[in-house]
């Protein structure tokens, strides 16, 4: 019985139990903000049980802000329950990805980007509920914005031929959707060119958006969309197949013009600057490296572009 209590108490600790008393011991963060101003670093802490309290800790370096951050009003900070990290892009470099390599390795999180000041994004949101659930909405709704961890990041950092990215955030009324942030080449994408990426990545499946037509302005319903990519002699061709409804009309046959025209211009506008700056995340050079066997980004810029979609209307498929 004594070695089966002793296991318990081992897969508890494992599993990250900590007991009642010691968690009063603790500041227990989920929600964690960095920006960098006036040579300051400043770091923000969403304490979850203290009430949501924010704190605010400055340094010099990232290894100082962190290291006044040991203790929070006489409590250990404790980052085993963060869940979500939002970086200031003047802050995402190596410098700062290095470290969070090095000091946050055993746990995961997702991470955002945001260009506004870090500070009063979290006076109006500072809970990871705020962010995980407009993510989910935001992706169900636009599909301009996925999960993405730090792992995810790390992972595509360490790839030959990918880069990694970040989801850009901002607020007005509310939180919105901005695009993506790519580190490596300090570029932000719009909205409209991450979805793209998106899309070519099967990341998502379905979107709505804003057609306009004839001054008046549509939702459309996208949805089962497939994409393949193949290269062949020269040219990169895109196959996009799925389905289109609008609540706002009845004759899609104008909707799925400007549909596919809107989404043909956003894929060539992701490639346009894939081959203008040398960065990837559409996958789309991962199929000219597999034949020479290596990032051609000359060989990517001289490439034709074939992009063929086809949307069919609901309760159609694509075998009718």
């Amino acid at each position: 019985m004594k070695k089966i209590i002793i296991c318990l108490i081992v897969l508890l600790l494992f599993l990250g139990y900590t007991p009642y008393n010691e968690l009063n011991s603790l500041a227990v963060v989920d929600t964690l903000g960095l920006d960098f101003t006036d040579n300051k670093y400043t770091l923000y802490l969403n304490v979850i049980n203290d009430d949501n309290k924010v704190y605010t800790i400055t340094g010099n370096s990232l290894g100082e802000v962190f290291l006044k951050a040991r203790n929070i009003d006489n409590k250990k900070t404790y980052y085993k329950h963060l869940e979500v990290v939002i970086f200031n892009t003047n802050i995402l470099n190596n410098t700062t990805l290095n470290f969070f390599k090095d000091e946050f390795t055993s746990i995961d999180y997702l991470v955002l980007a945001t260009e506004d000041k870090v500070n009063d994004l979290f006076q109006l949101y500072h809970k990871r509920r705020d962010y995980k659930s407009f993510i989910k909405k935001e992706k169900e709704m636009s599909g301009s914005i996925i999960n993405t961890t730090f792992k995810d990041l790390l992972s595509s950092s360490l790839d030959d031929v990918k880069d990694g990215f970040i989801p850009l955030i901002s607020y007005k009324e509310n939180l919105i959707s901005k695009g993506i942030f790519i580190p490596s080449k300090n570029i932000s994408l719009n909205e409209e060119i991450a979805r793209a990426s998106f899309l070519l990545n099967d990341k998502i499946d379905s979107f709505n958006t804003k057609i306009k037509l004839n001054n008046k302005s549509y939702e459309a319903s996208l949805y089962n969309l497939k994409t393949n990519t193949k290269y062949k002699d020269n040219t990169i061709n895109i196959k996009i197949t799925g389905n289109i409804d609008s609540p706002d009309s009845n004759d899609l046959t104008e909707l799925k013009k400007e549909s596919i025209k809107m989404l043909e211009n956003d894929i060539e506008e992701l490639l346009n600057s894939e081959k203008d700056n040398k960065y990837n995340i559409s996958n789309t050079i991962n199929h000219i490296y597999l034949q020479t066997r290596k990032l051609d980004y000359d060989t990517y810029k001289n490439t034709k572009l074939s992009i063929d979609i086809n949307l069919l209307e609901k309760e159609k498929n694509n075998y009718d």
